[in-house]
């Protein structure tokens, strides 16, 4: 089973010079510091005509790491205001076109908002505190099938 995930954007999706940097490291103190971000955009890779029709947003990747610290890190630092990103996440590319339907069916967006720092999924909408947001973000589901 190979999970996969797109990342749609407002804009082009520019991995920034420090999390490139991050990237190319190979020494890691902790197993849990082995992480990287990378985005290709989808019609490099073949996905382009599978995924298009899904996405509201006109640049679409692949991205791998979106459910890590240095994505985060993005959020956090790169993201300015206007910004807008759609992810979905696949568990299995296999079965993209069940994955598909069962979404098209039933979709149950997350929506983060960092300018007003609030997260809202099918429960409810939650007020994230803003000295800590990253960290409360870091404990939630942003990703799910």
């Amino acid at each position: 089973m190979s999970a996969i995930t797109f990342l749609a954007s407002s804009k082009p999706f520019i991995i920034p010079v420090e999390i490139k940097e991050y990237n190319s490291c190979t020494v890691f103190e902790r197993m849990e510091d082995f992480i990287s971000l990378w985005v290709s955009e989808v019609d490099a890779d073949g996905w382009g005509e599978w995924v298009k029709g899904l996405f509201t947003l006109p640049y679409i990747y692949e991205i791998s790491g979106a459910n890590n610290q240095l994505f985060l890190l993005y959020l956090e630092k790169h993201l300015e205001e206007g910004d807008v990103l759609e992810l979905l996440y696949f568990p299995n590319q296999h079965a993209f076109e069940y994955y598909q339907r069962k979404l098209m069916d039933d979709p149950e967006p997350i929506v983060i908002n960092v300018g007003s720092l609030t997260y809202q999924n099918k429960y409810g909408t939650y007020q994230l505190n803003p000295q800590k947001w990253l960290e409360e973000l870091r404990h939630k589901n942003y990703i799910t099938e």
